[in-house]
């Protein structure tokens, strides 16, 4: 993305702020042209190989966990009693 995209549209902003003016590099007729347009198109296969090697992997092992989940195994806990005091007896000297 850096390189692809960022890096040249950047050099040629910053070319056109120099050679035009600054305010016209940041508007939107500069920002939208043909040129800008076919270098942001250029970033698409990095994004694929970013959504293919980083994202689909992730979803596929968020899969595999929720279909492999087992239930969890019941608990035993005493109904009558819910909370246990403990108390130190204190040593006569």
């Amino acid at each position: 993305m850096v390189f692809a995209t960022l890096f040249p549209l950047g050099i040629l902003q910053l070319y056109h702020s120099i050679s035009v003016s600054y305010y016209d590099a940041r508007t939107l007729n500069y920002i939208g042209s043909r040129t800008n347009s076919v270098l942001e198109w250029l970033r698409m296969p990095g994004d694929f190989v970013f959504i293919l090697g980083g994202a689909l992997p992730i979803l596929y092992i968020s899969f595999l966990g929720i279909r492999h989940m087992r239930p969890a195994p019941p608990t035993e806990e005493p109904k009558e009693i819910l909370f246990t005091d403990v108390v130190a007896e204190a040593k006569e000297r």
